[in-house]
């Protein structure tokens, strides 16, 4: 047995190439583990599409920004251009993505969202800078998402009940505190 040389194995998926060299156990025990995860590649694939870039959103299939905008619900101009810069920064078709957006954007997203239109498209623009979820491009006009609002978009906006529960225990926290400070003082 000493005379027999280390294993190789060629495994092709797609346009990809994987070539294992070594010893017996450790070239089965990798082919092993790429055959687990194609299996769970394959089941899932109908509820997942392919993998994306890294920070970028993982979606089933393509989504109009008027679900979006319904899926999200954001309260304000503010959140909903948030919403505006994300849908088109990860999720509009491939040919309609932007890095940035500016007020003509703005303006047939919220149309096509059905959301009534800001007086001044431009100042909501400044307003969602100011606010910290969009950052200058360079380019006059034109601003791109940053990582706060990222972080609105994917985990804050679209929670539902649980946020509207969130609210309500702030309020009632806070009204508690100043009726204890009024009593104390009379």
């Amino acid at each position: 047995m000493a005379g027999k040389g280390p294993y190789k194995v060629k495994v092709t998926i797609g346009d990809a190439v994987v070539e294992v060299e070594g010893e017996e156990k450790g070239v089965v025990a990798i082919v092993q583990a790429l055959t687990n995860v194609m299996r769970s590649d394959l089941k899932s694939a109908s509820a997942v599409s392919p993998l994306p870039s890294i920070g970028s959103p993982t979606r089933l299939g393509q989504i109009d920004i008027r679900t979006f905008f319904q899926e999200k619900t954001p309260s304000s101009d503010i959140e909903a251009t948030a919403v505006v810069a994300y849908y088109y920064k990860y999720l509009a078709p491939p040919d309609q993505r932007k890095d940035a957006i500016d007020s003509a954007t703005l303006q047939d997203a919220f149309r096509l969202a059905r959301r009534p239109l800001p007086a001044k498209t431009a100042y909501t623009l400044g307003n969602t800078r100011g606010a910290g979820y969009l950052d200058p491009t360079g380019q006059t006009g034109f601003y791109q998402l940053n990582p706060v609002g990222f972080n609105l978009v994917e985990h804050t906006l679209g929670k539902g009940e649980s946020k509207m529960k969130e609210k309500s225990v702030r309020k009632k926290r806070s009204s508690g505190g100043k009726a204890r400070k009024k009593a104390s003082k009379s």
